[in-house]
């Protein structure tokens, strides 16, 4: 893996994230199946709009102020429990630039972590099923694609309640069909985007033209 240090959150690290990024995979790659997902589309066009720069990220939820305004405390809490983390800002695997992720830490020489500070019902019921959600399968296989590692422990961390944390095993298999479905989106967002800048074009040529109308007051 390739680590360029950053701060998350930050300008730098948006404008490395006009490519797909492992937080976002579960938009193409079908959790359960690893399938290609139907929603495939509307992600390559956002992130053809971000490479063209006209792209607007909507204001951010409570859960996610939330999330962001605790991740250092869980990872603080993780690191006096089970050894130091190291912070990587984003990261790209060895061979492409193609798709990245931005690991939540880096453990030792083989492991990262994911970390989650949900609302406390949600925590709990994090507790009760003893499970990591499916929903987060994309997103942890894919880091652990990116960064070449053998486990993630997902971390979920609420101030007032005792964390959740689940080990999770790198899946081959798994980490297979996501790249299939990465080669799949990547050449849908190289047709849109292709299109996109022809029609660009158009507009361009037509609006600089000799024979643009013009409208007067005569």
């Amino acid at each position: 893996m390739r680590i360029i240090e950053c701060r998350q959150q930050t300008e730098e690290w948006e404008s490395l994230r006009n490519r797909p990024t492992c937080s976002e995979f579960f938009r193409f790659c079908s959790p359960v199946e690893g399938k290609y997902a139907a929603g495939s589309t509307k992600y390559a066009a956002k992130i053809v709009a971000k490479r063209l720069g006209v792209y607007t990220e909507p204001p951010p939820s409570w859960d996610m102020d939330w999330g962001i305004e605790h991740e250092p405390n869980a990872r603080h809490w993780y690191s006096n429990t089970f050894g130091p983390v190291r912070q990587a800002g984003f990261v790209l695997p060895d061979d492409t630039d193609t798709f990245g992720g931005s690991p939540d830490g880096l453990v030792g020489d083989s492991g990262i972590i994911e970390i989650k500070c949900p609302r406390s019902d949600i925590l709990i019921m994090y507790h009760a099923e003893g499970v990591v959600p499916a929903c987060y399968r994309p997103q942890i296989q894919g880091l652990l694609l990116v960064t070449g590692r053998e486990w993630c422990d997902f971390v979920a961390w609420h101030p007032e309640l005792t964390p959740f944390v689940f080990r999770v095993a790198a899946d081959p298999g798994y980490q297979a069909k996501i790249l299939d479905c990465l080669s799949k989106l990547l050449k849908e967002i190289e047709h849109i985007e292709s299109l996109v800048r022809k029609e660009r074009h158009k507009l361009i040529s037509v609006g600089t033209s000799k024979s643009e109308v013009r409208f007067t007051d005569e």
